[in-house]
C-alpha cells in the first residue's frame, strides 16, 4: 500500500479510516443535537429566522450521513461551507487566530470535511455498497484527494503548534469561547509537552516524517483526552473535547495516509525514484 505506513495492512487501514469518517460524524451530530434538544446543557434555538436555527437540522441529518458514509461528499460540501460561515461570522471577528477566538473547533471541521469532499466515505460504507464511487466528478474528485490531504495537515500541525507555544510559554490566552468552558485538555498537559508539539506541529506542516510524528501527536491528543475524562468531562462537545479527539482522529490518517502531495516527504519520495530511475537506466 504506497500511501499508507509499512506497519499497517489495507485492512486496517480501511478500519482506521472508516473510524475517522463515522467519530466525525457523530461528533458533529452533538453541535445539532444541542440546538435542536439542548443536548449536554446546550442552548436550543427554534428561531428559524436566525442561521443558527437552520444549523441544528443540518449538522444533525448531515453528521448522521457522514457516519454512515452515505452521499458523503455531497454532505461533506454543505457541512465544509457551514463551518466556514459559521467561523467567519460567528469567531473570526473576535481574535486573529482560531485557538484565541473560540473557533479552532469549526476550523478543524471545515477542513476535515473539505478532505472528505474528495475522500468520500471509503470502501466501509453505504456509497461503496451503492457504487457510488464510478462517476466521472467523482474520479476527479478523488485524483484531489492528495491536496487535500496536503491542506489538512497543514491546518492540523498549524493549530497544535499553536498549542504548544501556549502550553510551552504561557503566551496566546484565549480570547472568546463556549461559555462556562475551562481550559482545553491539550492545554493542561504538562509545560514540557509544549515542546514536543511545537516540534511536531512544524513537522507536520512541512509533511516530513509525517507517519511517526503524526502518531506521537495522536498519542499526545488521546492522553489529553483521556486526562480530560479523569478531570470530569462527560460528552466530548463540552470542554474541548470535541477538538482534541479531532485531533486524535486526523493524526491517526496522516499516520496511515502519511503527508499527501505536496509535502516534504513526498518530493523525498519522488527524488528516491528518480535517482533510482537513472541509476538502474
Amino acid at each position: 500500500m504506497p500511501s499508507g505506513t509499512p506497519f499497517i495492512t489495507e485492512k486496517y487501514s480501511t478500519a482506521v479510516l472508516t473510524a475517522v469518517r463515522v467519530l466525525c460524524g457523530l461528533l458533529f451530530v452533538q453541535h445539532g443535537a444541542e440546538k435542536l434538544w439542548g443536548f449536554a446543557g446546550g442552548r436550543m434555538d427554534y428561531n428559524f429566522a436566525a442561521l443558527r436555527a437552520w444549523a441544528g437540522p443540518i449538522e444533525v441529518v448531515g453528521g448522521i450521513l457522514i457516519a454512515l458514509g452515505f452521499c458523503t461528499r455531497t454532505t461533506a460540501f454543505i457541512l465544509c461551507g457551514e463551518m466556514a460561515v459559521a467561523y467567519f461570522k460567528t469567531w473570526a471577528p473576535r481574535g486573529l487566530l482560531p485557538i484565541q477566538n473560540g473557533g479552532e473547533e469549526a476550523v478543524q471541521f471545515c477542513y476535515l470535511f473539505l478532505w472528505l469532499v474528495t475522500m468520500g466515505a471509503g470502501a466501509w460504507s453505504i456509497d461503496r455498497w451503492l457504487g457510488g464511487n464510478k462517476a466521472a466528478v467523482t474520479s476527479r474528485l478523488s485524483s484531489w484527494e492528495g491536496r487535500a490531504r496536503s491542506i489538512l495537515r497543514v491546518i492540523y500541525g498549524f493549530l497544535f503548534l499553536l498549542h504548544g507555544i501556549r502550553l510551552a510559554f504561557g503566551v496566546l490566552p484565549a480570547l472568546a469561547g463556549r461559555r462556562g468552558a475551562g481550559p482545553m485538555p491539550l492545554d493542561q498537559l504538562p509545560a514540557f509537552m509544549g515542546y514536543g508539539e511545537i516540534i511536531a506541529g512544524a513537522l507536520l506542516i512541512a509533511g516530513a516524517f509525517t507517519a511517526p510524528v503524526a502518531l506521537f501527536a495522536a498519542v499526545v491528543a488521546f492522553a489529553a483526552y483521556v486526562h480530560s475524562i479523569a478531570g470530569g468531562l462527560v460528552w466530548p462537545i463540552r470542554g474541548g473535547g470535541n477538538e482534541t479527539l479531532l485531533y486524535t482522529l486526523v493524526f491517526l490518517c496522516l499516520w496511515v495516509k502519511r503527508g499527501g502531495q505536496w509535502s516534504f516527504d513526498s518530493l523525498k519520495g519522488r527524488r528516491n525514484r528518480k535517482l533510482a530511475s537513472a541509476a538502474t537506466g
